[in-house]
């Protein structure tokens, strides 16, 4: 009973929390806008995706096109335009990023906080690796030039290839450059200890691993660029350089094992790193509780949300206030398919030929938070 009255203060926390925002996302055939609480449109829906932040309560609209991008506030509606917004590119110590650009500018905002970083290369790509982040970038070929001619007639100068380059990142808030270039491949290693035999006992071989919510970090890691290779140890302190042809991961993982004189493993995950036998239970924590104990007792009626499709092929969507009665909040006609997300509280419109459209509901009322200009066209009809 505990825990079922505790699912359901989750639950209603959780809606308390929802319905205390203003604001909310909604799309028309795939293209997103803002609406309030009160079904009026705050900003047309012409924006290409609405990616929400609720740690911050907002939600980055982005265009990527010549509109500017927006963060807007789903609490108060105030809104701040950049150039571009490109949401959770890198986490720092578990807290999600967006990349900003504006004014020529870029920076890193944090998703939870205030906290901005600045930065001052166009990243591509950010991979958490411990206590590390590993990213590339492009870079242009310095210019070179063409020279001229037998006639002295300078020539154009050679074509500028861009090529990728591979750093190492401190993963906290101080973002500073570890190692700059020099490998287009890395591969983490994890200490094991050795499978050894006992009293006629095997134990097991174990991965040494740090909290599983957490990505742990390797004891050694090997950079590489084609033929040549980099052993740095957990602090990116070089080991060794050496060269070895066609080197795949378990050839280089050799060569570290017989330099360093240990065992490894590649991976340092549950699927991948072995880890230690949990202890065997005692017989009294083995009991499973007979499920109709707790559900004999007849639980009070709750209202709930639901659609329902009418033999006409319409659908409506409804609040079943109590086991009698039940209100009608809106009937869409046959050609929209309704889909209901109560986890959300987001109902989808589908019609053929066309994008889904999407839009939020109190989970509580029912009420629907899309401008009543687009009823019509999502073929609702409120009641």
């Amino acid at each position: 009973m505990k825990k079922i009255v505790l699912t359901l203060l989750i639950f209603a926390t959780a809606n308390f929390a929802f319905s205390q925002h203003k604001f909310y996302a909604f799309s028309i055939n795939g293209k997103y806008g803002i609406v309030d609480n009160l079904a009026k449109e705050t900003i047309k829906p012409i924006y290409t995706s609405a990616i929400s932040v609720p740690a911050k309560n907002q939600i980055h609209l982005k265009d990527y096109g010549d509109k500017m991008d927006i963060i807007f506030n789903t609490k108060t509606g105030a809104k701040q335009l950049y150039e571009t917004i490109f949401s959770n590119q890198v986490q720092i110590k578990g807290v999600p990023y967006s990349i900003i650009s504006n004014k020529g500018k870029k920076f890193l905002l944090s998703e939870e906080t205030d906290k901005t970083i600045p930065i001052t290369r166009d990243y591509n790509d950010f991979k958490t690796v411990g206590q590390y982040i590993i990213a590339d970038y492009d870079e242009q070929e310095p210019f070179v030039s063409g020279g001229t001619d037998k006639n002295g007639i300078p020539l154009p100068p050679k074509i500028r290839k861009i090529k990728t380059h591979f750093v190492v990142l401190a993963n906290d808030e101080s973002f500073k450059t570890i190692l700059d270039r020099g490998f287009d491949k890395y591969l983490p290693l994890y200490q094991t200890e050795e499978q050894q035999e006992d009293d006629g006992i095997v134990k097991m071989v174990s991965v040494k691993l740090e909290d599983f919510n957490r990505k742990p970090n390797f004891d050694y890691i090997v950079l590489s660029q084609g033929n040549n290779h980099k052993l740095y140890n957990a602090k990116m302190a070089l080991v060794k350089a050496f060269v070895l042809a066609n080197a795949d991961d378990e050839k280089l993982k050799a060569f570290a094992e017989k330099l360093i004189k240990v065992n490894f493993s590649t991976k340092a995950n549950r699927e991948g790193g072995f880890v230690s036998v949990p202890p065997m239970m005692d017989p009294s924590m083995g009991k499973v509780k007979n499920s109709y104990e707790e559900s004999e007792e007849k639980k009070p009626f709750k209202p709930y949300l639901y659609i329902k499709k009418l033999e006409s092929g319409n659908t409506i969507f409804a609040l079943q206030e109590t086991e009698q009665i039940s209100k009608r909040i809106f009937e869409a006609k046959a050609k929209s398919t309704v889909k209901l997300y109560e986890q959300g509280n987001e109902i989808t419109i589908k019609i053929a030929g066309k994008e889904d459209s999407k839009f939020n509901y109190n989970p509580i009322t029912g009420e629907i938070y899309l401008p009543k200009a687009y009823l019509e066209e999502l073929g609702i009809t409120l009641i």
